[in-house]
């Protein structure tokens, strides 16, 4: 090597450039192989899964401390899917009304109902 400062504060300049070189190619290669579309996806299952298990376990707990709260949610929703159901059988039967030919009329679209209404005097 020469004695020259100049030439030395240039190969050490070099070899930082072939270093940070080296460091930012192994940090593309880092995000690459966890940004690939498998790794994502696998991330997200796992953490899907974590997830749902601890609502899981949250929800068991609270339903074993509480069994009347879980009673009454049944309850509730098993009302409200037989909501026609239990309002055919407490309600009472309405005689249906004829419709008259200007009701009639107003339900077609395009059609006058002030004519239909003439038509019936």
């Amino acid at each position: 090597m020469s004695s020259d400062p100049q030439a030395a504060t240039v190969a050490l300049a070099e070899q930082r450039a072939a270093a940070a070189r080296e460091r930012l190619t192994d940090s593309l290669a880092t995000l690459q192989a966890r940004l690939s579309p498998r790794v994502v996806a696998r991330d997200a299952v796992e953490n899907l899964q974590e997830s749902g298990e601890k609502v899981l376990r949250a929800g068991v707990q609270r339903a074993r401390a509480h069994p009347d709260h879980m009673v009454w949610g049944a309850a509730l929703v098993i009302a409200w899917l037989a909501r026609r159901q239990i309002a055919a059988a407490l309600g009472r039967k309405r005689p249906k009304q004829a419709e008259t030919a200007a009701q009639l009329a107003r339900s077609i679209p395009g059609d006058w109902p002030q004519m239909a209404e003439r038509n019936n005097r």
